[in-house]
């Protein structure tokens, strides 16, 4: 007597569950087909279907046509996440797992991402990437900064009021050097930042083809640039126009511009504005795990014993 859709049903349904308890299965993957369910047991391939599709009920299994079944499917009633969503979900999920209840898990982050007090000073040759670095500090970190020119910093007798309320000195790679004596001065930390390639790579990319416009404010950040494009492929054709001496009203309307932050306050041409091509975080990923490493050693040295301990055990 050939089995009942239920009975089939019951039987795949066990041999699911006791393959996900012992991590055969895992959710999503691909499941046999109903007509090698059929050839295993004996039985018509129809009946497998039905089978199947009560499984599909329960929210079991996912029958996705011309791609096959799948163990695991979107429970019903639960929206669909969106990426920083499902990002979070999986980010407390793993908190679990090293012992972070959930009802915690938003006091223990905030906790150890706190940049209260804490004053990240940046030093740079030019206001343009002073007030990128800075504003980069505010803004993705929460960091209270001030800036200052690595010359004056250097020509300094004894650290200046900006130097002492440092917790960590911010510089490029370009004074790298000179902002290690500083840090060692006052005995701070210090990092120099990588930058994203991909603006410069992208201005390389549109020089072999177009003429390309950057608008500054100084005019020692408008010299460092033409000292990074004078090797590219067509290099004649970058331009880099300081505010105040130079008139931005002479850029084609055709031509890709890019302005810096500094710049873009002290622009009054709403039309070049509207135009000018996105500016978008300047760090590099691996600076950012770098920042966010030394806000989390801040946090953990005052953070109280018992958290502490919960951190010991959790690592």
């Amino acid at each position: 007597m050939t089995p009942k859709h239920t009975d089939i049903a019951g039987k795949l349904r066990q041999r699911f569950f006791s393959g996900l308890h012992l991590g055969i299965l895992q959710p999503g993957i691909r499941l046999p087909s109903a007509n090698a369910i059929a050839v295993e047991m004996g039985v018509d391939r129809r009946a497998v279907l039905q089978a199947y599709r009560e499984l599909e009920r329960e929210g079991i299994v996912e029958l996705r046509q011309r791609s096959g079944i799948f163990f695991g499917a979107k429970p019903q009633g639960l929206p669909g996440l969106s990426p920083p969503a499902a990002w979070a979900v999986d980010v407390v999920t793993r908190a679990i797992a090293m012992g972070i209840p959930a009802p915690q898990f938003a006091g223990w982050f905030r906790g150890r991402l706190s940049t209260d007090g804490l004053h990240a000073l940046c030093v740079e040759c030019n206001d343009d990437q002073l007030g990128a670095l800075s504003a980069e500090m505010r803004s993705d970190y929460g960091f209270e900064t001030d800036s200052a020119n690595v010359d004056e910093l250097l020509a300094e007798r004894t650290p200046g009021d900006k130097l002492k309320r440092a917790a960590i000195l911010v510089t490029t790679h370009f004074h790298a050097g000179e902002v290690k004596e500083l840090a060692a001065r006052v005995g701070r930390p210090w990092i120099a930042v990588s930058l994203r390639t991909d603006i410069y790579a992208e201005i390389a990319r549109l020089l072999r083809s177009s003429a390309v416009y950057f608008v500054v404010v100084d005019a020692r950040f408008e010299k460092k640039l033409h000292r990074i494009f004078e090797s590219v492929s067509g290099a004649a054709g970058f331009h880099a126009l300081v505010i105040g001496r130079d008139d931005v009203t002479d850029i084609p309307d055709d031509a890709p511009v890019y302005i810096t932050r500094a710049a873009r306050a002290r622009v009054d041409n709403d039309s070049l504005l509207q135009r000018v091509l996105p500016e978008d975080r300047v760090f590099s990923q691996e600076s950012a795990r770098e920042i966010l490493s030394f806000v989390v050693t801040s946090n953990m040295a005052v953070l109280p014993a018992r958290e502490t301990a919960v951190d010991g055990s959790a690592a």
